[in-house]
């Protein structure tokens, strides 16, 4: 993978790559993250993941923070099952915890990503699709700025995944 247009270096993939499986932690990069691995000329901030929420795997992520060298994980705020983990990366990491909005749960999601190859590392990442499902459902007004270049994103993608009429 080359260099990509936001603050999300391909150094910056590899260390979480590395991190997760060093971890054994099941993630899926989803949002704006997901949309760059996939092609979208967009760029973001921070890398959001989704995970399921079992001890288990709270205490993979406090190990994952310590490996990224972060801050423990934080709550976004106390009304959001999300957390933030600062420091380490060159961007802050969100980790969702089962489902995202448009009703995508762990599983699904998971179901339809795709790795990604990041150096000799492999991330989990949403599917395009998911990705605008979810945004749409948001209804965010960053979420929908972002919707027509990631839908003509997939489009494109759909186009060139066609095979040639001969």
């Amino acid at each position: 993978m080359g260099a990509t247009s936001s603050d999300i270096s391909e150094k910056t993939l590899i260390a979480l790559a590395k991190a997760l499986r060093a971890v054994r932690l099941e993630a899926v990069v989803i949002g704006n993250s997901a949309s760059m691995l996939n092609g979208a000329p967009v760029t973001t901030q921070d890398i959001d993941l989704l995970i399921r929420d079992t001890r288990l795997n709270r205490w993979k992520l406090a190990r994952f923070a310590k490996a990224i060298g972060g801050a423990a994980p934080m709550p976004v705020s106390e009304l959001s099952k999300v957390e933030w983990i600062e420091g380490g990366l060159a961007v802050p990491v969100q980790i969702h915890y089962d489902r995202i909005s448009g009703g995508l749960t762990f599983s699904s999601i998971r179901s339809r990503a795709h790795l990604v190859a990041v150096g000799d590392e492999k991330l989990a990442v949403a599917a395009l699709a998911d990705v605008i499902r979810s945004k749409k459902a948001a209804n965010r007004p960053k979420d929908r700025a972002v919707l027509p270049i990631l839908r003509d994103t997939l489009a494109v993608k759909k186009r060139l995944e066609r095979p040639s009429a001969r």
